[in-house]
Order: structure tokens, then C-alpha cells, then sequence
């Protein structure tokens, strides 16, 4: 019997959403060259032939919107991560496409915003202060829009995300080596690089060993196929 995702149990999608914000036809609003850049590494990580069918489908449904553009935010802000710094160095030494997004990521800096997301079933004990999530374009993103959302999920190192329900169908690339499980199946370890989905109603689960977790995820928006 098919499970009806619970949205509450989806625990990368935090709960701040922002106000909707009015989509601009396609050339109307010049993006930021950072942002640009960000989505250009982005599409050309997770649209290659490396990636599962099922990760770039989604990916490049996600990427297809972005022809149009939202409202930009990008204030500086004082916080900083050590974390998310190290594995940016990590990434930067993991392949030419990789560096791509790495460098990308690294002009963003200033402007990303992290928040600390819910816990749930089989967290690591450090887990509140452990990890963030940071939201690149999407509700109070860097480009805020209703329509799709593409995200950060940064983990200190030794933490383990807790199991969640997807509410909706994901794909992922990790920046950095991690160790994954998919609807209760076994761990398995993943190299940077990596691109795969998650499907709606599937469980979900990462962590890390010695060194920070950093991965992007991206899906379309309830109402939006």
C-alpha cells in the first residue's frame, strides 16, 4: 500500500517560508552573477551522465524554472561556519565540477543564512548544534521564490541526520563523503560527487565520520509539477 508523505516528517524542509514572491518573466530581471554562476555549476554536476536518471530528472525539472527569476536578497550577514569552510576546501580538491560549485559557493558566502532545523527518530546527540540548513533559492532563499527550493544541509563532523519522511521527490549531490540510507536500507558510503534521488514517502537518512558533511538538494514546490 503506497504511504501519503507526511510533510511535518520531513525534516529538510524548515518551517520559516517567507512571503510569495511574484515571478519575473524570462530576461526581465537580471541575476546576480554569483547566483548565476551557482546555478550553472549546479546544473552541470547534477545533469551529467554520472547522475542517476532519477536525480537529473528531478534536477533538471528544478533547473527549467529558474529561466524566470524571483527576488534577490542578498545582505550581508555575520554569520560564519567554520564547517562550512572546511568542506568547502574539501570540494574545491574533488574534480573539476565540484571546484566549479565550490568557487561558486564561496562568493555566496557572506550572504547564506543558516538555520537549525527539527531533530527526530535516531539523531546524534549533538545533532541542534551540530548541523543547519541554509536555503539558496526558494521560500527567504538568496532567490526567493515559491515555485522550487534548493538547499544546503551542513553537519559537524561525527553527526547523523535523523530518519525522515520525504514529503516530496528529491535529488541530492554531496560535496563531501558521506554515508547514506534510503528507506531503511542498508548505509551505504558515497563519495563527493555523488548525485541521487529520494523519492516522495521515502525515508531518508545521512551522516558523517571525521570530517563536515555538506550536500545541496533541490525539488519542485507543493503544487508545482
Amino acid at each position: 500500500m503506497n504511504r501519503k508523505p507526511d510533510h511535518s516528517a520531513d525534516l529538510l524542509v524548515t518551517e520559516k517560508d517567507g512571503v510569495v514572491a511574484r515571478l519575473a518573466v524570462r530576461g526581465g530581471v537580471r541575476r546576480p552573477d554569483a547566483v548565476q554562476g551557482l546555478l550553472n555549476a549546479l546544473a552541470s554536476a547534477m545533469l551529467s551522465s554520472n547522475a542517476s536518471p532519477t536525480a537529473s530528472f528531478i534536477a533538471g525539472k528544478v533547473l527549467q524554472r529558474t529561466e524566470r527569476t524571483g527576488v534577490f536578497n542578498l545582505e550581508e550577514t555575520a554569520q560564519r561556519k567554520q564547517s562550512f569552510e572546511a568542506a568547502l576546501r574539501h570540494t574545491q580538491k574533488s574534480g573539476p565540477a565540484l571546484r566549479s560549485l565550490a568557487t561558486a559557493l564561496t562568493q555566496l558566502t557572506q550572504y547564506i543564512v543558516w538555520q537549525s532545523g527539527r531533530s527526530g527518530p535516531f539523531a546524534s546527540v549533538n545533532f541542534s548544534k551540530a548541523h543547519a540548513h541554509s536555503v539558496l533559492v526558494g521560500p527567504s532563499g538568496l532567490e526567493t521564490r515559491s515555485d522550487i527550493r534548493i538547499c544546503l544541509i551542513l553537519m559537524e563532523p561525527y553527526t547523523r541526520f535523523p530518519d525522515n519522511v520525504q514529503a516530496r521527490s528529491k535529488a541530492f549531490m554531496l560535496l563531501t563523503p558521506s554515508e547514506i540510507c534510503v528507506d531503511g536500507e542498508a548505509w551505504l558510503k558515497a563519495d563527493a560527487g555523488s548525485v541521487f534521488a529520494v523519492e516522495a514517502a521515502q525515508t531518508f537518512a545521512i551522516r558523517c565520520t571525521s570530517q563536515p558533511l555538506l550536500a545541496v538538494w533541490c525539488q519542485l514546490e507543493e503544487g508545482f509539477k
